[in-house]
């Protein structure tokens, strides 16, 4: 088969300049046939013109060969029939030897002139298109995030700029393309060569392919295989030279697209480590402070119940219940924040009042925090919201819970409850704590963000307000918080579209 591929480039290389010398006996005779029409017809006495033309027009279509050629021929076309006496290469008239000699001269200068411009036009039109496909081919890899996209966009513009289709195995995988065979064996050695110009046309193995490896920074990343549109056809030297500077620009995108890659991973890495620093740190502390306190207060009615009277047995059974709740809402912020981590967050949805949903997070609120004081004001025109009661009711405690928290003993938490446009509820929960500095507003959403205010700063750990953020974004609502309207405290507010429950389906 690399016989066979280097016959059919030796055919087409010859191929070629046969045609060149063809056209320029053509041309010739045609000087000829046109010179003496024009004497006949018109009396022309000076023919040389005519077939001065002859070798610009054989000169501008062919190569330098073809184009002496013609000047030779036209000057003997040119001397035999018209110059005196005729139908001999004999010259009398020493004008007329100065004459057909100058005619030569500026027939040979003319045609090699006229092939010198041809060929450069031609490879100026030959580095346009290798500069347009290229164009395109950038176009297409600046956009592409991973080596899937890259590998699409290769063969998208491979097939474009070369009319073949493409092959593309990236190291060990499978390979990528369509109408393209996997290679043979013996295609592994090529791409391993180094890439040699001159025996590229030999590259093509029993599959019909011409294999091209995929180097960068001294890096083999796997190979392109391309399969020419006609059956036995090859490769020119241009579209070879096209091809392998494409497969460079390919090869260095996905060498960055690697890069990116790694280093996506690595912050990815660091990222995880920073939290997994994090949450052992601040489990370290947030769970023993209560786990402290219920193992104190069991020990002292282990050893010391029997002389206590009922109201101190009471006070400590108080502070093992209200530890154990605090430990409780600790353990389920931290399953909470997994379930959201992992994409595990699923939406039982359901019908609930949002008076119900209020008063169920202040009752929850109260149990441990009977001091807790609250202001709330529902518009009377909302009605039931089709949502997860659970997940919504947990997120607004969070936020409640940390309103609380910051608020003086003597303030009440402000929970406003309304309609917005766009059917969105809003619900804003209001303290008259020492306030967020407006740099800081958006990242009291972030886990484990250590400020010295919100849910971070006192007997917290971190997360509430992160996966209150998680729960309501699962709703496809928004939290955010905002300075208070005469600039004391803090509005945390909640916006959440009010969406429809699927119709039955009709049977």
């Amino acid at each position: 088969m690399q016989q066979r591929a280097g016959s059919l480039s030796t055919r087409r290389g010859a191929t070629a300049p046969a045609i060149g010398y063809a056209l320029a006996v053509a041309g010739s005779v045609m000087a000829v046939a046109v010179a003496a029409l024009a004497e006949r017809l018109f009396g022309l006495k000076d023919l040389s013109l005519v077939f001065m033309l002859s070798v610009l027009i054989v000169a501008s279509r062919t190569r330098t060969g073809p184009a002496l050629l013609t000047a030779i021929l036209c000057f003997f076309g040119y001397n035999f029939f018209f110059i005196e006496p005729r139908y001999t290469l004999y010259i009398e008239a020493r004008h007329g030897v100065a004459t057909v000699a100058i005619f030569l001269a500026a027939a040979l200068l003319a045609g090699r002139l006229a092939s010198q411009l041809a060929m450069q036009v031609k490879a100026l039109r030959i580095v346009h298109q290798h500069d347009r496909a290229r164009q395109q081919l950038g176009r297409l890899l600046v956009v592409a995030t991973n080596e899937d996209e890259v590998v699409d966009a290769a063969q998208s513009a491979l097939r474009s700029s070369l009319g073949s289709e493409a092959w593309i195995r990236l190291d060990d995988r499978e390979p990528n393309g369509v109408g393209v065979e996997a290679p043979a064996p013996a295609v592994a050695r090529h791409d391993d060569a180094p890439a040699d110009p001159s025996r590229m046309a030999d590259a093509i193995e029993d599959s019909g392919c011409w294999f091209l490896p995929l180097r960068a920074a001294r890096e083999t990343l796997g190979s392109i295989g391309l399969k020419p549109a006609s059956h036995g056809a090859a490769f020119d030297p241009a579209q070879r030279e096209l091809a392998q500077e494409m497969a460079d620009d390919i090869a260095q995108a996905l060498l960055r697209t690697r890069l990116v890659a790694a280093l996506q991973s690595e912050r990815v890495a660091n990222e995880t480590e920073r939290l997994r620093s994090a949450l052992l740190s601040s489990v370290s502390h947030d769970l023993r402070t209560p786990l402290a306190g219920i193992i104190g207060a069991a020990g002292s009615l282990e050893n010391y119940g029997d002389a206590m009277d009922a109201a101190d047995r009471a006070s400590l059974l108080d502070t093992i219940r209200e530890e154990g709740e605090r430990l409780d809402r600790y353990i389920q912020n931290l399953l909470d924040m997994t379930r959201l981590g992992h994409g595990q967050l699923a939406l039982n949805r359901d019908w609930i009042g949002v008076d119900e949903l209020v008063g169920s997070a202040i009752g929850r609120m109260q149990r441990h925090r009977p001091d807790a004081r609250f202001a709330v004001a529902i518009d009377a025109g909302i009605g039931p919201i089709w949502v997860h009661p659970a997940l919504l009711e947990q997120a607004l405690f969070n936020v409640i819970e940390n309103a609380v928290k910051f608020s003086p003993p003597d303030a009440s938490v402000a929970i406003e409850a309304r309609m917005i446009a766009d059917r969105r509820l809003q619900i804003d929960v209001r303290d008259r704590g020492p306030g967020i500095p407006e740099a800081e507003r958006m990242r009291i959403f972030d886990m484990f963000y250590s400020v010295e205010r919100g849910d971070r700063g006192r007997n917290g750990t971190g997360l509430g307000l992160a996966i209150c953020r998680g729960m309501i974004g699962a709703h496809g609502g928004e939290v955010v918080a905002m300075a208070g309207a005469d600039g004391h405290g803090t509005i945390v507010r909640i916006a959440l579209p009010l969406v429809e429950p699927p119709a039955p389906a009709t049977p």
